[in-house]
């Protein structure tokens, strides 16, 4: 019971403007709207996806896996909404790569609908999912890769209080060609 109520604390983050959803399979329709509707500035930044990956038993086999790993704390993802428009995702923020002590650290990732880019909706979803991960998953530290030329991104980690530790030269492969990374990372004030 003890998991259970500590998940249920942590499913749902809300703030001024935004609420954040551990989701399960029956977002399957809004999630891919969002991925479609984004489809053209996600792909730049992220790995290549198999045509597979835009359908509904793909789509609500990660959901689901998703909704029990956030439960087990193996994984964490939550899912952004405007508080007025409570059906309709908008963005994503995710802590990924667990490492157990003596790391005790993760990956951040995220990314926002081209149409609501420049409203300070990404900053304040990562900052409130930031709080709520240090706790939740029991994490000190969380690491941050972003391409030098995604400018709006690294905006948003400096402004959610990521520092700049150096250049990951060719880590990530995006497209099918590995690509270089800057990271940045935040540390737990606790």
């Amino acid at each position: 019971m003890f998991f259970k109520s500590e998940f249920n604390k942590y499913q749902t983050i809300t703030t001024d403007r935004l609420t954040l959803k551990v989701l399960d399979e029956s977002f399957v329709i809004p999630l891919l709207n969002f991925l479609e509707g984004g489809r053209h500035i996600f792909e730049k930044y992220e790995a290549a996806k198999a045509p597979v990956y835009y359908t509904v038993p793909f789509q609500e086999y990660i959901l689901k896996s998703e909704y029990e790993a956030s439960k087990k704390k193996t994984y964490l993802r939550y899912y952004i909404f405007e508080n007025e428009n409570p059906d309709k995702i908008i963005g994503t923020v995710s802590f990924g790569n667990l490492l157990p002590e003596p790391y005790l650290s993760c990956n951040l990732g995220y990314k926002i609908s081209p149409s609501h880019t420049n409203r300070g909706y990404c900053t304040e979803a990562v900052t409130s999912a930031v709080n709520a991960a240090y706790p939740y998953l029991n994490i000190h530290r969380i690491n941050a890769f972003v391409q030098e030329n995604n400018l709006p991104s690294i905006r948003v980690l400096e402004k959610c209080g990521f520092m700049f530790e150096g250049k990951c030269t060719k880590n990530i492969l995006v497209n099918g060609k590995w690509t270089d990374h800057l990271l940045y990372a935040n540390v737990s004030p606790n």
